[in-house]
């Protein structure tokens, strides 16, 4: 890293701190206001534990405004001491020039897809558990659509899904079971039509079963029971929502599950989703230097700012879209993605090639 890369790489970072703690301000600011004037319960813990976890969160949300919006303040800075005529003149393109800046908010991104596993959606999930418990107006539902869990026992894991769930009776239709080993292998698959959920055991009234690991198949499962941890009463609070759910098991229900009826096109979306919303600030920051570059001008770097991130959330959201609106492949989005790559190529190439100094 010569000296160039250090100055560019300090200054970023003073003042992407500082826009991070303004950032991160607000966020608790809002979070005070909705706790005194949303919570029914007022109490330290409360509180603490609200801000504790909407703070990572709202970072994760906000990153792409944070990331880039810092870089407009740097290269206000740049452009007002012609820091990018002089290194052109130089014969140092414009792509060397902002290499350590491209490479920040791509390691970032790759950072924040990584946190994606487990991390982001464990903060998403203790979040919206205190929403829903100590919020007011959150009374449980009735009806629980599309409720899927998983079950962990050390030496195996259960993937649950039922389609519909009356909280009230604990009658149940539609569900579907996996069982996993440890290390994932497929060792029994049940299909219940029907059944019930009394206290903390699901039973199966009408389905089928299969079990690989020991080869026998039932037609007419009539007596299949799995114990769980919580009671069907307590679903509207503790269900899992797709959002809150480890890649690694989104990922393994979609390789596993086409071909036992489960809903994988939602898992996959989910996936996509998470890699759009991860690498959101990368997809608006490479075509925005660009601009700025090219243009020289900070109203056109802010507004191509405002555009690309129009655009990436778009991308970002397309496979939720598809999947849950259109109902159509997820992998559809994917097309979008390519053509939005090829036109970060053409950044990179023009990058390389220089401007007109």
């Amino acid at each position: 890293m010569n000296i160039l890369d250090r100055y560019l790489s300090v200054s970023y970072l003073k003042i992407f701190l500082s826009v991070s703690l303004a950032s991160m301000t607000l966020v608790i600011l809002y979070s005070l206001t909705d706790f005194f004037f949303g919570f029914k319960e007022k109490s330290l813990r409360v509180v603490i534990e609200y801000v504790i976890y909407l703070i990572p969160v709202g970072f994760y949300v906000l990153s792409s405004i944070v990331v880039n919006v810092s870089l407009l303040l740097l290269f206000k800075r740049i452009l007002s001491r012609n820091m990018d005529l002089t290194v052109q003149s130089f014969g140092i393109s414009p792509l060397r020039f902002t290499a350590v800046l491209i490479a920040g908010v791509f390691f970032l991104s790759s950072f924040l897809l990584l946190l994606n596993e487990s991390f982001i959606p464990g903060m998403f999930k203790r979040l919206w558990y205190v929403e829903k418990t100590f919020k007011k107006k959150q009374e449980v539902g009735r009806l629980v659509e599309r409720f899927w869990f998983v079950k962990d026992t050390g030496k195996s894991k259960y993937f649950v899904y039922i389609d519909s769930l009356d909280v009230s009776t604990g009658r149940f239709a539609g569900l579907f079971m996996l069982k996993t080993s440890a290390e994932g292998k497929v060792l029994e698959v049940v299909e219940g039509r029907s059944g019930s959920w009394r206290g903390n055991v699901i039973r199966v009234d009408r389905g089928s079963a299969y079990n690989f690991e020991e080869g026998y198949f039932v037609r007419n499962l009539s007596n299949f029971s799995l114990g769980v941890e919580i009671g069907v009463k307590e679903i509207g609070l503790f269900a899992e929502k797709i959002e809150h759910v480890r890649a690694s098991s989104l990922l393994n229900l979609y390789l596993k599950g086409s071909r036992l009826g489960l809903d994988t096109d939602r898992y996959l979306s989910e996936l996509i989703h998470r890699g759009g919303m991860s690498f959101l600030p990368f997809f608006v920051a490479l075509p925005m230097m660009r601009q700025v570059l090219k243009r020289r001008s900070l109203k056109v770097g802010s507004v191509s700012f405002l555009i690309y991130l129009i655009i990436g959330w778009l991308l970002a959201i397309s496979p939720k879209l598809l999947a849950d609106k259109a109902n159509l492949p997820p992998a559809y989005s994917l097309f979008g993605y390519g053509v939005y790559f090829l036109y970060l190529l053409k950044g990179v190439y023009d990058l390389r090639k220089g401007f007109r100094v």
